[in-house]
Parts: C-alpha cells; structure tokens; sequence
C-alpha cells in the first residue's frame, strides 16, 4: 500500500478477463494527469492467467484473490476494505478510461461533498451513449428499459423518457440524476462510511441501483459529469447470451431493490406481487430462449434482454435459495 494516501483507489473485479483487464489498467494509470492512484484488482477465482499476466506486467498493481466466484457486491466490499483512496473508482475491466476523465471527476467531488457518486459518460467504443445515467426504476421499467423492444420502436413514450432520464441531456455541463451504472463511480471514502458498501444479498445486478438509492436517503446526490468519459465495451466480459442463470440473478436483483425500497414490510402485499411478477418474467424470458437455442445465431443483438447494470462476473448455476425470490 502507498506511504501516503492516494487520492483515488480503483477497484476492479475480474473473472476470467486477462486481456481485458489488462488493457484497462494499462489505460487507467496512463490516463491520471494531476492526481495519484492505487488500483487494487479482485479477482473472483480465474484460472485463465489473469493473476499472473497482472504479476508480470503490471506489479504494482496489488491483487486480492477470492479463490471463489464471490459475487460483485462482496468483491468490491473486500477491494474498499482492503484499500486507501480518499476516493474509491468501482471500475468494469471492459472499460477504457480516456485521458483526464479521473481527474475531471475528482476535482468535481473535491469541489461538490454532497455528492454521493460522480459518473462520467459511459459510451460505446463507436461513441454512442449507453443510456446508463437512468431515474430510480418504476415497475414500468420492466416493459420500457433501456434495451427494450418498446423503447426502441417509441422512444419518445413517457415511460421510456421517464427511466432514461439522462438521454435528453445535452451539452457538457453536469447534471443530477438518480442512478448509474457499476461500470465506472466515482464514491468519496466518507460517503461509503456514512452509507455502507455495497449490500452483499446481491450477487449480480441492481446492486448500483440499491447503493445510489440509500445514498440518496441519506442526503447525498448523484451527478454524471459529460465531459468525463469512459469507453465501456458493455457484456465484453462475458458472450452476448443471456443464459438461465442470469436471467435469475437479474430478477433476483430487481426483487431484492423493490423490497428494500417499496416493500420492506413482510406483509406489504406489492412484495409478494413483485415476487410472482419477476418470478413469471424470468421463467418466461428462460422458456423462449430455450426455444430459440436450436436455431443459428443471427447476430448479437441484445433486444429484448434483461436490462440493467452490466458487471463482469462468472454467473454460476444459482443455487435453491438463489431461485427464491
């Protein structure tokens, strides 16, 4: 660990993504101009040579092996605990960070305390925006997200604008916004022992949602900063499939952030209503898919897929209680 405190820890969780990790912590440290950083890398149990192409090519990078799939939330947890920054960067490793964007992002924190989360422009490697600067999600968000085949063919719907409310934001001045993506946010130390790390009943999805929604019932806002902006190579650590295991923990995910925040009473009837709806919407999106798993690949489109936060994790097979919503 430096002698000194950095001013930004990122953290990053890997599972099986060597080249991907690699060129982002390549892109990361060159991209700081003004301020100091440790990258403290996580890694969910690879067995691809992760460990070891990180050992030889970048040393100074310090590595916290889990020796198990642990999950997103918990690796992150383990990366915070385990790390100095007076800020701490949860970044995706499918992620390019361009050149400042840090920097932009901390000298805004620095300036803005009440600022829970500070994001930068998430894009596509072609530059087109990821939509991932989003409003609190309704139940409406399950027919209108970001990757749905309504919003695509009404983008105008009010449903649509409602949960997209980043979409319509143009020019480089920053802007509040409800919820952003875990690929890249920025969180002051501070923050995090006000609120809490992540809640580790998620596994995989929602996770940011639910951190950014107790962050915002606590008083602290989250802003999404246009002119800093990381290239994020969305699902690149993983195939553009949707297998029955993540579709699971998707809906799981959105169970557990309706009950957190909707339901939180065991005898609130919407929790009980949440359950069955996501419960069928899952079961439904897993039967059409094995319908479909005889027929050639036409692409890679992700119409129609789960929407929400992309994070670079293993998804093994759920286990009984994992099935449960």
């Amino acid at each position: 660990m430096p002698a000194s405190t950095p001013d930004v820890t990122v953290i990053i969780v890997t599972y099986h993504c060597r080249d991907h990790v690699l060129a982002c912590v390549d892109r990361t440290l060159a991209s700081v101009l003004d301020h100091t950083l440790e990258i403290v890398v996580v890694d969910n149990g690879s067995t691809d040579g992760t460990l070891e192409a990180l050992a030889e090519n970048h040393p100074e990078v310090r590595v916290v092996p889990m020796a198990r799939n642990a999950g997103f939330a918990r690796a992150n947890n383990r990366g915070i605990a385990e790390s100095a920054g007076r800020y701490v960067l949860i970044l995706n490793p499918d992620t390019l960070v361009e050149v400042g964007a840090i920097d932009v992002m901390v000298d805004w924190a620095d300036d803005h305390p009440w600022a829970g989360v500070v994001a930068p422009a998430l894009v596509y490697p072609d530059g087109r925006d990821q939509l991932t600067a989003r409003a609190f999600p309704t139940p409406a968000a399950a027919v209108f997200g970001r990757r749905s085949p309504l919003t695509r063919w009404f983008p105008a719907n009010r449903w649509s604008t409602r949960f997209l409310a980043g979409r319509d934001h143009s020019g480089d001045e920053p802007f509040a916004i409800d919820w952003v993506s875990g690929a890249c946010m920025l969180v002051p130390r501070a923050v995090i022992a006000d609120v809490g790390a992540f809640d580790e009943d998620f596994f995989l999805y929602w996770e940011d949602a639910d951190w950014c929604r107790r962050m915002a019932d606590a008083g602290y806002q989250v802003w999404c900063l246009p002119k800093a902006r990381v290239v994020h190579d969305e699902g690149g650590t993983r195939d553009h499939r949707w297998p029955a295991p993540v579709v699971v923990h998707f809906h799981r995910g959105a169970y557990l952030y309706w009950r957190n925040h909707h339901a939180p009473q065991p005898w609130n009837p919407t929790r009980w209503l949440a359950a069955l709806a996501l419960t069928a919407r899952g079961a439904a999106i897993v039967a059409r898919d094995r319908l479909h798993v005889s027929m050639p690949p036409r692409g890679q489109s992700t119409d129609g897929a789960p929407d929400g936060p992309d994070v670079p994790v293993h998804v093994p097979n759920p286990t009984p209680e994992q099935v449960m919503l």
